[in-house]
């Protein structure tokens, strides 16, 4: 499965983006995207902005990404802790 991640952009450099997301930032591609400014959201996935989004829609989308997050590690918790149990 592959996922995309909405992420702010800081600086925009021609064709290149620093973008961040949870304090991490990264250089990204923009050339995919036209106009972008920075402060806007974009969608990035493998390197390249794929497409801008809003701030809404991006907080939306990182609030399902932590939700799928904490189901995982509760998940793993719960395997874990059986697991144990079996011993």
């Amino acid at each position: 499965m592959c996922l995309a991640i909405p992420m702010k952009v800081l600086e925009v450099n021609g064709t290149v983006g620093q973008v961040e997301i949870g304090g991490v930032r990264r250089a990204v591609d923009l050339s995919l995207v036209a106009g972008v400014k920075v402060g806007q959201f974009v969608v990035v996935h493998a390197g390249f902005a794929l497409s801008v989004t809003d701030e809404d829609e991006a907080q939306k989308t990182l609030e399902i990404f932590a939700e799928m997050a904490r189901r995982v590690a509760e998940a793993d918790a719960a395997a874990g802790s059986k697991a144990g149990s079996d011993q």
